[in-house]
């Protein structure tokens, strides 16, 4: 960075850089992760019934889409950097947008950008048919992490180049995993069959209501759908935010739930949900891979290899968008968070060249680097109970670290969605003449539908999970001395946010 930068008292302005698919791409793409690939296999062991899984499924993206239509409001009133802190401050004040943004960027990002980080070496491993070890993944993971963060500090049009190739590479081949019972059934393969959808599970395992199985099912779920809202913490570098931003988050929220029910029928049609949790309990197995392998092979032995290897390097290019993301927003509310006095100061600054909020993303990255560190220390914690020699029991423990980790950040970002519904209410009422570019069809009823589907959604994770909701609340408690410690002799009115 420049010495005359860093030793300036002024900070130059963000830099409009992102046109309309670009937006879509950046939405699509911080969600689109690890997800789709992943939580198909946790669903199947959860639940004894594909109906639940696809009710689940449909549930997640009807949430999704009237979640990003309500947002799309909010985020056009307001199009600043921040997002989602910055409705939340306006609508509720300074303390709950402080504990908004620190969860969104501190706890909720940086454990997800952790998560997918190792997800992707686990898949690179598999990919490259190397078994890495535990310091040549620290390794890997860190070194991602900070080439991510030194991209991202080159300005946001090179962020948002990334996330165009790697989202149009792994929709494209979502697409193609969709299509692949249809092709199946034009070519008589008998490979995808009716009765996977219909066929309960053999249980061995201890019975669960039906509550608890749909409660598990959806945090696997809104996992696979979480991410979306945080396109609009860029919404100061989007160009003509009134038809892009709103484009975005509705036409994104659509594509992903079409695709999501597409590909996870073309998973239940091929594998009975037994042998999806066989596939589960086997960690050098994924479903995904396994899928269009099964799919292929009535065609060539070689097309079902390279199927296998082409879905492996998809799940890479996934993760590896869904984790640029996780190092290009995140940083833009500590930015506006500093911008306004609630953080520390230097994390508004914008570097004159590149327009980045330069401080904002490298203290994301230090801090997902930091997350990742005292994951592994955990991982290899919990490695230590069990035989040295028994390196799957490992693997699995890993597995339900990933699992565990996942269920609390959608837990931790689903109650501040809830607050972001809630304050379309608000400032409709303490704002009514305010500009407002776009509006909520159907107000005041569809925004009331979010904000009860969400509370649905919440109350049962408190019930039926008790660890995860403890967690996840327990966080946002210790923050609050947090907040006094940046906000004590700081005016309760007064921010530098215009």
């Amino acid at each position: 960075m420049s010495q005359e930068l860093l030793n300036s008292d002024e900070s130059p302005s963000l830099s409009r850089a992102l046109g309309k698919w670009s937006a879509m791409a950046m939405m699509v793409g911080a969600v689109i992760g690890s997800g789709i690939f992943a939580k198909p296999a946790a669903n199947a062991a959860a639940s004894d019934s594909v109906t639940l899984i696809m009710i689940g499924w449909l549930a997640g993206g009807v949430i999704t889409l009237i979640t990003a239509i309500c947002i799309a409001e909010l985020s056009l009133m307001m199009p600043k950097a921040g997002g989602t802190y910055v409705y939340i401050r306006q609508a509720y004040g300074r303390l709950p947008a402080f504990l908004s943004g620190w969860n969104e960027s501190i706890f909720f990002c940086s454990t997800a950008n952790s998560a997918l980080a190792v997800y992707f070496t686990i898949t690179l491993g598999g990919v490259l048919e190397v078994e890495f070890s535990t310091i040549e993944i620290i390794a890997i993971v860190l070194g991602l992490q900070a080439t991510l963060t030194t991209i991202n500090c080159l300005g946001v049009i090179w962020g948002g180049v990334i996330q165009n190739i790697t989202t149009i590479v792994k929709v494209t081949v979502l697409v193609g995993i969709a299509l692949l019972p249809f092709i199946a059934g034009i070519s008589d393969t008998d490979t995808f069959s009716l009765s996977n959808l219909t066929t309960a599970k053999e249980s061995t395992g201890p019975s669960h209501s039906v509550v608890q199985m749909f409660t598990a099912v959806m945090l696997s779920v809104m996992w696979a759908y979480s991410g979306g809202w945080m396109v609009t913490s860029v919404a100061e570098e989007i160009k003509e935010p009134e038809k892009n931003l709103s484009f975005a988050l509705i036409g994104g929220a659509i594509v992903l739930m079409v695709i999501y029910i597409a590909v996870n029928i073309a998973f239940h049609g091929v594998f009975a949900l037994d042998e999806m949790v066989a596939i589960k309990e086997d960690p050098l197995r994924d479903i995904p891979q396994e899928a269009v392998s099964t799919y292929l092979s009535p065609f060539s032995r070689h097309l079902a290899e390279f199927g296998n290897k082409l879905i492996s390097a998809v799940i890479l290019v996934s993760a590896l968008s869904a984790l640029n993301t996780g190092f290009l927003t995140p940083p833009r509310v500590l930015f506006a968070m500093a911008r306004d006095r609630m953080f520390i100061p230097s994390f508004a600054k914008v570097h004159a060249k590149t327009k980045a909020p330069y401080v904002a993303i490298i203290g994301q990255g230090i801090t997902s680097m930091s997350v990742f560190l005292i994951v592994t220390c955990l991982v290899l914690f919990a490695g230590l109970g069990a035989d040295g020699n028994d390196s799957n029991r490992n693997l699995n423990t890993a597995g339900d670290i990933f699992d565990q980790l996942t269920n609390i950040a959608v837990f931790s970002a689903t109650m501040f969605i809830f607050m972001t519904l809630g304050a379309v209410f608000i400032l409709r009422k303490l704002e009514p003449d305010t500009r407002r570019p776009y509006h909520v069809p159907g107000y005041p009823v569809l925004p009331a539908i979010a904000l009860v589907m969400n509370a649905i959604f919440l109350a049962l994770i408190a019930f039926d999970d008790l660890q995860v909701s403890a967690i996840s609340i327990g966080f946002l408690v210790l923050s609050i001395p947090i907040y006094y410690l940046f906000n004590g002799n700081t005016d309760e009115g007064k921010t530098d946010g215009n």
